[in-house]
């Protein structure tokens, strides 16, 4: 009997951020590490999916949010696979909070319930020095993913999406997809930017976005937030 194939990319609940496992010929690439103290429940899922830690060849952080790279120093510890993150959001990685620049709020309402003070984004994960920094475009292709890392400034300075060759994308915060509907970030550093992103990823022609809540969207419901509409 033949055995099903393996889905490239497995959406992971972590409580608050998604991680992604991205599965490939030759290794398994983690997208993202959750909040602060996630680390066994990640590890937990990767084992009910039959992936060892040694099976995971890099940590990629899509970018500076402590949701996104809470348990990455731990990660690391356990699986002993680098982590990488786009250089300008590091400094965030490195002190194990993000800047405050990066959490502009795109709505009046998103303003006011940053005024509570149970405001989740407000939290601080341990530091660690990244293993990779990078500015421009990448592969993962000596990582075992058949996919490249782009560029998609406008959530943070240095936000990040994966493209798999088989159509793909891991998006981060570019979007949120709560009840599977698109919308844009509830904060951003610089709205247009992240439009501006969106309208590259698009040109790519991505078949389906993962995003860090919710999702996943189809790219056929997201031309009017490209837009700015």
């Amino acid at each position: 009997m033949r055995s099903e194939p393996k889905a490239p990319v497995v959406q992971m609940g972590a409580g608050g951020a998604n991680v992604f496992l991205l599965r490939g010929e030759g290794g398994n690439v983690l997208v993202d590490a959750g909040n602060p103290g996630q680390a066994e429940r990640i590890l937990g899922q990767m084992a009910r999916l039959g992936v060892a830690p040694g099976d995971v060849r890099l940590i990629l952080i899509t970018h500076g949010h402590v949701d996104h790279f809470g348990s990455a120093a731990a990660l690391r510890r356990e699986i002993g696979a680098p982590v990488a993150i786009h250089a300008l959001d590091a400094p965030a990685l490195r002190q194990g909070i993000h800047h405050p620049d990066s959490l502009r709020p795109t709505s009046r309402l998103v303003a006011l319930l940053q005024q509570l003070p149970l405001q989740a984004t407000a939290g601080r994960a341990e530091g660690l020095e990244p293993d990779l920094t990078f500015e421009g475009e990448w592969r993962l292709d000596e990582y075992g993913v058949a996919a490249r890392v782009l560029p998609t400034p406008g959530h943070t300075p240095g936000s990040t999406t994966v493209l798999l060759d088989s159509g793909e994308a891991v998006v981060g915060d570019m979007l949120t997809g709560f009840l599977r509907r698109p919308g844009p970030p509830i904060v951003a550093w610089d709205l247009e930017r992240n439009r501006e992103s969106l309208r590259h990823l698009l040109a790519l022609s991505p078949h389906i976005l993962y995003v860090g809540h919710g999702g996943p969207l189809s790219p056929s419901a997201l031309q009017r937030l490209a837009m700015g509409a």
